[in-house]
């Protein structure tokens, strides 16, 4: 799997900046892995793309309690909380939480499918900009991802300390923002003691997508 570099500027392309059956895969690597098929889930296909248990890369651990997911209204004001849009062809949202070890950090897994990918597209552009907008003067510096996704961004903020052990302990936060095909993943991690639990987890939830929308078992 090839390693990308999230872009800075998200109109020069981080991923490719397609959209549907014919955009780069891997980011800007050829779609090996979906081919041309279009990737929409349903609601249950979305409840079990969602990474859980034995799924999860070494250090992250728990669900915190499952993957909610959300249909009508729900759906429609989660998605819009995040990406700043109106959502149009949302289909279901998901909601996942992790824990790190060690530490106290918390990852977010949130997911919205769509009917096509250009209503995905139109929503995960929006996110990513805003995203980045709002935390801009927080210096966000590029993160490395490895995943199958049509569309890619991810940084992550300088690290800050936790002294309440009594210890000088750096901390990080990031964001990695993908849309494979009709579906957009926002992953978000807090307080987490390093920063490739995001990395490894992206690579993960990526290709449980794919896996789901091509009828197989993600856990197989």
């Amino acid at each position: 799997m090839a390693l990308a570099v999230a872009c800075a500027t998200l109109l020069a392309g981080c991923g490719g900046g397609g959209s549907g059956a014919d955009s780069p895969g891997r980011n800007g690597d050829p779609a090996v892995g979906r081919g041309k098929a279009a990737v929409v889930l349903s609601a249950e296909q979305l409840r079990v793309a969602a990474p859980l248990g034995d799924a999860l890369p070494d250090g992250l651990g728990g669900g915190m309690g499952g993957t909610d997911i959300f249909e009508g209204q729900k759906a429609a004001d989660r998605c819009g909380s995040e990406t700043g849009t109106a959502c149009s062809g949302l289909v279901a949202a998901g909601l996942s939480g992790y824990t790190t070890r060690p530490g106290d950090g918390d990852v977010f897994w949130d997911a919205f499918s769509f009917d096509t990918p250009e209503d995905a597209q139109v929503a995960w552009k929006a996110m990513a900009a805003g995203k980045r907008e709002e935390e801009a003067s927080s210096d966000p510096q590029p993160l490395e991802v490895s995943a199958d996704a049509d569309e890619l961004d991810a940084y992550g903020l300088p690290p800050s300390h936790d002294y309440s052990s009594g210890q000088d302990i750096e901390i990080h936060d990031a964001k990695v923002m993908m849309r494979i095909g009709g579906v957009v993943v926002l992953l978000t991690g807090y307080d987490m003691p390093n920063f490739e639990l995001i990395q490894g987890l992206a690579t993960v939830a990526a290709d449980r997508v794919a896996k789901v929308a091509q009828g197989k078992n993600p856990d197989a």
